[in-house]
């Protein structure tokens, strides 16, 4: 995203991403927020029917599963592929560099030398570490600052529409649903296609289900078929069967998930965004828990807010930092809060 700002604002900008290879789509759902629109209408190109799916109801089902109460609540859904997809179609190949791990960086008072695996190394005005919940950028800056678990763990899958049985359409299509359980819950809705379809029929059942796992079990729940153990997410196919079988919930859209993955719910906060010629930005920064749906906003608003910042000061970026940081730090911050008060609330109270 702030790539793409950046270089539409006439600035010369690249991105070295450490995947070898353009990110797949797991099925992530995102439930759309107006900075994430904008980017896909303004940035993408893309027409507001192309965005993603909308919901007409959201609804509440009982203790038992079945639906309970419902009301007229019109929501867009999108979907993680369907982002990526038109952000990266956003952005010039030539300066879109794939398979560079960052290593190491250093500052001057003028900008930032980073090194980069398989090139050499790259000077500019600022960098900008925008690469997530593992971020390199972070660690080099604050290693004192980790990632802590809140205490449980989102079981994540998707379902094509076309393969959905009677009762999985009738209960989740054109509905945003919620399952409230003792130290649990549930959410499903509809999400584009894999190839980002909105037409009915090709569409997906995104769901969420929250389960509280004990810090001391969570090593062995995130080591995959594979014998490696995972510290952010483990992807589809990975999940060991001993705990498959335990999921008894939701048991006919489980049993329909033909791969379930598995992402530990992490809390993370940085006292500052801003190092010199170097930002944080995005999950690089902060963490908000997904019950917010604002993470993907977030990141938009940062980067839309530093393209503003640069703009508003042409000849003085480090005027220009300075003006954005204290708003993005109370953005994450309230973030911060809000997730942890309704996770805690829906988990442990």
């Amino acid at each position: 995203m702030t790539g793409i700002v950046l270089e539409a604002a006439g600035m010369d900008v690249d991105i070295y991403e450490r995947s070898p290879k353009v990110l797949d789509d797991r099925g992530a759902g995102i439930v759309m927020q107006a900075e994430t629109e904008t980017f896909l209408t303004q940035y993408g190109g893309l027409k507001p029917e192309q965005t993603g799916v909308w919901l007409k109801y959201r609804q509440y089902l009982s203790c038992e599963g079945t639906p309970d109460n419902y009301q007229t609540m019109p929501q867009l859904m999108t979907s993680w592929g369907l982002i990526y997809r038109a952000l990266r179609g956003a952005f010039p190949n030539e300066h879109y560099h794939e398979g560079h791990t960052l290593n190491g960086l250093s500052q001057s008072k003028d900008g930032v030398i980073a090194h980069f695996d398989g090139v050499n190394p790259v000077h500019a005005d600022i960098l900008v570490g925008a690469d997530g919940s593992r971020s390199f950028v972070r660690q080099h800056l604050m290693p004192e600052i980790k990632p802590h678990y809140a205490g449980y763990v989102a079981w994540r899958g998707v379902v094509p529409e076309s393969s959905a049985s009677p009762l999985l359409t009738k209960t989740f299509v054109d509905h945003f649903t919620f399952q409230q359980m003792e130290h649990s819950h549930i959410l499903c809705y509809l999400i584009p296609g894999a190839e980002g379809e909105t037409e009915p029929g090709k569409r997906r059942i995104n769901w969420v289900w929250y389960w509280n796992v004990p810090e001391n079990e969570l090593s062995k729940l995130m080591t995959g078929m594979d014998g490696r153990e995972r510290d952010f997410a483990l992807p589809p196919g990975q999940v060991r069967d001993e705990w498959l079988k335990k999921q008894n919930a939701i048991a006919e859209l489980w049993r329909a998930t033909e791969a379930p993955l598995l992402q530990p719910i992490l809390d993370l906060a940085v006292p500052r965004m801003v190092q010199g010629r170097v930002i944080l930005l995005g999950d690089a920064a902060f963490i908000p828990r997904p019950h917010t749906a604002a993470s993907t906003a977030k990141a938009g608003a940062n980067a839309l807010a530093l393209g503003r910042a640069l703009q508003d000061y042409p000849n003085d970026i480090d005027a220009a930092l300075k003006e954005w940081e204290p708003d993005q730090l109370s953005l994450g911050r309230q973030l911060e809060r809000g997730g942890k008060a309704l996770g805690n609330r829906s988990q442990f109270s």
